[in-house]
């Protein structure tokens, strides 16, 4: 067989396993999941090269590489196009709620601000937030009711109540938890939960011990899978506190996790439906666009979907976006609801 039919049926075959990985959930396998945290849009790299290759020496042929490409455009980058979107007339009272991890002191607030009132969120769900009550935020914010928590922040237009801290499952010296609240809309009150699961850094930085030798690479390995694994732990133990629940529940922060990861799995499983997935269209990133930016400042484009907004079936989203790229290293996340009305 030719050498360019050979590179291109490796290639195809690699991107379905890309493919099929992310279908039973990628991080089932440490290769898997540190996939995840990459630009999945350098998958794309092989196929524009082959592309034109193919069309010059096996034309009969160029429809493999062209299939394989759109594959990764599509659903390896994770582009969402709702087709089971609601039809037909959904009653309820309309909700506008958004989550963000702010990184509260570290950015500019005033992107932050101006990103608050173009939105005009009636819910907002901040984490990395210590001590965000006070400066712009007092100012924009003054007639909201809120509730603080250590990293945590909810604001709302309506009234919160029943706060509570609950613990996660954590490695190191430093606490995990959450914090849940009910929020009054109307006759209906809202359990929600606002949460950031363990972040990957520090294990993906492991990694580049291996520039140091081959010898680092089992340690690194080893690290990863702890992480990954805490995570999962953590979105169970989430599932089993949603267990207890009745009526309608909103889950939103920083998962640190993409769509197809066992850890959306999971939570889908107890219930939840992410509103991105229902009623967003497009890629949704929300984090990266600040990791390369001393280094290559044209390059702050967002590459992972990793903050979430999810909720069960008393909130029907009908619309969901990402918004600026200016105010944190992520992005918010906006979704859009219809509450059912209680009984």
């Amino acid at each position: 067989m030719r050498p360019v039919l050979w590179l291109n049926l490796l290639y195809a075959a690699v991107i379905a396993a890309i493919a099929l990985s992310h279908r039973i959930g990628a991080d089932r396998f440490w290769p898997g999941a540190l996939n995840l945290y990459l630009p999945q849009v350098m998958w794309a790299l092989p196929g524009i090269i082959l592309l034109p290759v193919t069309w010059k020496a096996e034309r009969p042929w160029v429809w493999l590489p062209l299939c394989a490409l759109m594959w990764v455009i599509g659903p390896v980058m994770g582009y969402n196009w709702p087709l089971n979107r609601e039809k037909g007339e959904v009653s309820g009272t309309p909700l506008r709620v958004m989550t963000w991890n702010i990184k509260y002191g570290k950015h500019d607030l005033m992107p932050l601000v101006e990103e608050l009132e173009r939105s005009r969120p009636d819910i907002v769900l901040f984490q990395d937030a210590v001590r965000a009550g006070a400066g712009p935020l007092a100012g924009y914010f003054k007639d909201w009711h809120l509730l603080s928590q250590g990293r945590y922040l909810i604001a709302s237009r309506y009234p919160l109540s029943a706060a509570e801290v609950f613990e996660l499952p954590y490695s190191g010296r430093s606490k995990e938890y959450l914090l849940r609240c009910k929020v009054r809309v109307g006759s209906s009150e809202i359990s929600l939960y606002d949460v950031h699961f363990k972040t990957p850094r520090r294990s993906l930085n492991a990694f580049r011990k291996a520039k140091q030798g081959p010898w680092y690479i089992p340690d690194a390995v080893e690290r990863f899978e702890d992480n990954v694994t805490l995570r999962l732990i953590q979105a169970r133990t989430v599932a089993g506190y949603l267990s207890r629940e009745k009526g309608p529940v909103l889950v939103a922060g920083d998962l640190n996790s993409p769509d197809s990861s066992l850890v959306c799995r999971t939570l889908r499983e107890a219930g939840l439906a992410d509103a991105f997935a229902a009623a967003g269209e497009g890629y949704g990133y929300t984090y990266g666009h600040f990791l390369l930016k001393n280094r290559i400042p044209l390059l702050r484009v967002s590459w992972m979907r990793i903050d979430h907004v999810m909720t069960n079936s008393w909130l029907t989203a009908s619309r969901c976006r990402v918004g600026t790229g200016r105010a944190s290293d992520h992005r918010p996340v906006i979704a859009d609801f219809l509450l059912k009305n209680s009984p």
